[in-house]
């Protein structure tokens, strides 16, 4: 499953052109669909080796699930969460203001007023003398499948940032993200979107981000930075 949610990430953030790969797939399946059946037509519908409608059937059936899947994906974020209920919480420690702790982050990000989510992007997670939480990550630019790029809007610092009083959830677990895993923190967040031009201010959301970290060590001090307040668990 792991697999597929990182697949259908790497469709939907690399473009050939002004299209996405996901888009392209999808454009690609059913064009050539409609080809093969007008030209069976056309020639009166003669009768055709297995091997044809078979190649038909899956051309359909991408065409179909292309969809499903990156849809599917967006709503799990991309990654797999296995919850470890049962583990202790460590007692509540603030980080000093300017340490910054290396993780992978997933979640939605912004910058100057956009915002778009991103799957496993080397983040760094500070807490300001404010108390606000920071989650700082950089998006480089990768290939996939040999045409797909990163758009150049992608390219840069992203940021989430949410107030103590806004955290909602906090669980451990386990992050999966293709063949990567690591002990890591599900929190859920009060997040108010940015405003886009010509619409109405909107509502707050609850948004969640995924943090994976290398060892176990290096997610308590995060854990237990998010517990100061008495977050809830």
């Amino acid at each position: 499953m792991a697999h597929l949610l990182l697949l259908a990430y790497r469709l939907r953030a690399h473009r050939f052109g002004a299209w996405t790969l996901a888009r392209w797939g999808v454009t690609l399946a059913w064009g050539a669909s409609f080809l093969i059946l007008a030209q069976w037509l056309l020639r009166g519908r003669p009768a055709l080796p297995a091997w044809h409608w078979l190649i038909l059937g899956l051309l359909l059936m991408a065409g179909v699930m292309l969809p499903a899947l990156t849809t599917w994906a967006s709503r799990r974020g991309y990654v797999a969460f296995q919850p470890e209920v049962t583990l202790a919480a460590p007692a509540g420690k603030a980080l000093a203001p300017e340490d910054k702790i290396q993780l992978r982050a997933t979640g939605s990000f912004e910058v100057e007023g956009k915002a778009r989510p991103f799957a496993d992007l080397l983040a760094y997670w500070r807490t300001f003398g404010s108390r606000e939480h920071a989650v700082m990550a950089i998006v480089h630019r990768t290939r996939f499948l040999l045409l797909g790029h990163t758009p150049d809007e992608h390219l840069g610092l992203w940021y989430i940032f949410f107030r103590p009083e806004d955290t909602l959830n906090i669980v451990p677990g386990r992050v999966t993200c293709g063949p990567q895993v690591g002990p890591g923190l599900r929190v859920d967040y009060r997040h108010t979107p940015p405003v886009q031009e010509s619409k109405r201010p909107p509502k707050p959301i609850i948004a969640t981000v995924y943090l994976r970290f290398a060892d176990e060590a290096t997610r308590d001090q995060v854990w237990a930075d998010l517990l100061v307040e008495g977050a809830h668990t």
